[in-house]
């Protein structure tokens, strides 16, 4: 199954809400909490911007940048959607360049170890929006 949006409304809506549903496994929003500081994500095929702030100890999505990024991503939206259903190995990613990164990233790959959770929580997201994975 291919990203299951080419619209850039729809997929920017779809990606917001499952990074919104990350956030409620408890393994996840301690790994961003631990890291304390703002993580840009930028999609490609659509395009779609994005920053993850966890500086003050909790969690908060944004469409437009709070601040200055500690760190940052780079991929397409349907390696994001392969990574997330356990198709591509997220370190593989990093060290292939498949995904490009700035900044501080060391905290970020730390946070590959919670992939199987968010594999899990992506697949049940696809599931409840009548998206088979």
């Amino acid at each position: 199954m291919a990203f299951p949006y080419t619209d850039p409304a729809q997929a920017r809506a779809f990606l917001l809400e499952f990074i919104q549903k990350l956030d409620t496994v408890p393994e996840i929003h301690e790994g961003w909490v631990n890291l304390g500081m703002i993580i840009g994500t930028h999609l490609e095929n659509p395009k779609i911007d994005f920053w993850i702030d966890a500086r003050m100890g909790k969690v908060e999505v944004h469409e437009t940048s709070p601040g200055p990024e500690s760190a940052s991503l780079h991929l397409t939206c349907e390696l994001f959607h392969k990574l997330y259903l356990g198709q591509e190995n997220a370190v593989l990613a990093f060290v292939q360049r498949k995904i490009r990164t700035a900044g501080k990233v060391s905290g970020i790959i730390k946070l590959t170890s919670t992939m199987p959770s968010a594999i899990q929580a992506y697949k049940n997201y696809l599931s409840e929006k009548g998206l088979a994975a």
